[in-house]
């Protein structure tokens, strides 16, 4: 992780300050502004983000689930190409400072900003009094250029989506949580998806002659149960699969397991590191009458699968 001493040698960068969560096209379109400005002025590109989230120091019993962990989110931040990111740790005692003591102690004195780039939405300071039209006043003050780059939409036409629909962390949010996972890749620009390690499961797939990893995740935020088309990638394989969500209700499960098949792979997954990304929801989870019924209908699953994948 990178930290502020470092700025010691990043001094004058193009910065962008936000959470980022899900780098989605919006965000993108944030870190491809810097970055740009960034390689025009022969100088650095700096985005400054917080963790944990704010609203769980500021609002710890609101419900929100985070659409990546941190480690997630800076792979994704750096994968644009940025030169350093900086993680400020959010505390009650940060988020007292004011606007004006942000601009000027963060912004001036330890980013040493040359040019600050922010989506619409960005607040800072205490009680968020720090609105972008604050963030302009202050950069005209201290002769910091400031860019605004304004909300964007999804306007390709699927049918499957509402056109012109506004690209933020909380709608996918929503598309993740009720499992339209197609819906919400074309907000991010890329599959959601969810790390974690293969784990002793129940064994039920082994029993059915269809074996499956059984996934502890390292995400927050796990779509609807179901079954999806999917893809896993191990180490540097990425490998078609078919994944569950569910309680397994035909054998009399209680809680929630995600199993992932992995079409064609043979070997020993227990202990190593997932990645399932989710290309399409298939169908609802079902109570089945005895193994023989769930086992024709994974088999139709693997089938419908598969027609996706040569889609």
């Amino acid at each position: 992780m990178d930290s502020l001493e470092e700025m010691k040698t990043f001094k004058n960068g193009i910065v962008t300050l936000g959470v980022f969560d899900g780098v989605h096209r919006g965000h993108q379109k944030i870190l491809k502004n810097v970055l740009k400005k960034a390689r025009a002025a022969d100088t650095h590109s700096i985005v400054y983000t917080f963790d944990p989230h704010p609203a769980r120091v500021l609002a710890p019993t609101a419900p929100l689930l985070l659409i990546n962990t941190l480690t997630q989110r800076l792979e994704l931040i750096k994968s644009c190409g940025l030169d350093l990111v900086i993680v400020e740790p959010f505390t009650r005692e940060f988020a007292r400072l004011s606007a004006t003591d942000f601009f000027e102690k963060v912004l001036i004195k330890r980013l040493s900003a040359r040019e600050i780039i922010v989506g619409y939405d960005f607040t800072f300071g205490s009680k968020r009094e720090g609105t972008v039209e604050k963030l302009e006043t202050l950069g005209k003050k201290h002769k910091i250029p400031v860019t605004i780059i304004p909300a964007i939409r999804s306007n390709n036409g699927d049918t499957v989506f509402d056109k012109g629909l506004l690209i933020s962390s909380t709608q996918i949010r929503n598309f993740v949580a009720c499992g339209r996972v197609r819906e919400a890749a074309k907000l991010l620009g890329r599959n959601h998806f969810i790390d974690g390690i293969v784990i002793h499961g129940r064994g039920l797939g082994q029993k059915l002659g269809i074996e499956t990893a059984n996934l502890k995740s390292e995400n927050e935020l796990i779509p609807a149960v179901g079954v999806y088309s999917s893809t896993t990638t191990l180490g540097k394989k990425k490998i078609q699969s078919v994944t569950n969500i569910g309680k397994n209700p035909t054998f009399g499960g209680k809680t929630i397991s995600i199993e992932t098949h992995l079409l064609g792979f043979k070997g020993d997954l227990y202990g190593k590191k997932l990645r399932v990304e989710f290309i399409n929801r298939i169908r609802d989870e079902m109570r089945f009458e005895n193994a023989q019924a769930l086992k024709r209908q994974i088999r139709n699953d693997i089938k419908i699968a598969k027609k996706e994948f040569k889609r």
